[in-house]
């Protein structure tokens, strides 16, 4: 930990001073290197990554790097209301268990085969994350991955890996589904319209297109899950472990 902090203040430091020699005057030499600090900190020593961002953010503040109005402009607190209203609406869904309950009834495939299951992780992640966010449709996905890959004993990291990746694209459909497109939309003018008309029907095709992909890469694996699944048994499964229901206390 010792060495870490003194290779990142070496860095930091040593970048400030050269970019003086290239015409940085003092206040974008210590901008830069306090972005370095909270960049490297950040990759360094993960636990501590807030602390590092507010650090960093106070001290441009008490060296008058960057001034009270610019720094509430640059933040873009619009964003960020909007992201915690989505979140809470998000939180009070999750708890009457509308995103579990919605994951749980796709899963129950007829004639369930490794296929199908492929297709259900990257239809249901795209979509959860295109109609909520990223974060909230990757937490249900690799729970249920999780618990079927266990009931059929097999490697659950190739799925998760889909799901994530599949997870990325449909948050690329909306303006919900990542806060970067949020950013986007306000910074740019942007409508949902916009989004649903122009970044929708390219995120489907990237989907067709890793579904395609993923297929042949994790071959494999979706015929060591084809034995799996005629030796267990599909239907009976899904229809007792994919059973999420409603706890009342959580409505009330």
């Amino acid at each position: 930990m010792i060495r870490k902090f003194i290779l990142l203040f070496i860095i930091s430091i040593s970048t400030g001073l050269l970019s003086t020699t290239i015409g940085f005057n003092s206040h974008q030499a210590l901008a830069l290197s306090i972005f370095l600090t909270s960049v490297l900190g950040t990759l360094f020593f993960w636990s501590f990554r807030v602390a590092f961002v507010f650090v960093g953010s106070s001290l441009l503040l008490l060296t008058n790097t960057i001034n009270f109005e610019s720094f509430i402009k640059a933040a873009s607190l619009d964003v960020i209301l909007f992201l915690m209203g989505m979140m809470v609406a998000v939180g009070l869904l999750k708890d009457t268990g509308l995103f579990a309950w919605i994951v749980g009834f796709m899963l129950r495939i007829k004639n369930l085969t490794a296929n199908k299951f492929l297709m259900a992780i990257c239809v249901i992640s795209a979509l959860l994350s295109a109609m909520t966010s990223e974060v909230v449709s990757i937490i249900f996905v690799v729970a249920a991955v999780l618990e079927i890959c266990d009931y059929f004993e097999v490697d659950p990291v190739p799925f998760i890996i889909i799901s994530v990746l599949a997870t990325n694209i449909g948050s690329s459909a909306t303006v919900l589904g990542n806060p970067i497109g949020i950013l986007i939309a306000t910074k740019a003018g942007l409508t949902f319209e916009d989004f649903i008309v122009k970044a929708f029907p390219l995120a489907m095709i990237c989907l067709v297109v890793l579904i395609f992909i993923v297929k042949i890469w994790y071959r494999k694996t979706l015929i060591h899950l084809d034995a799996k699944i005629k030796d267990f048994g599909a239907n009976e499964m899904l229809i007792k472990l994919i059973s999420v229901p409603i706890e009342r206390e959580s409505l009330k």
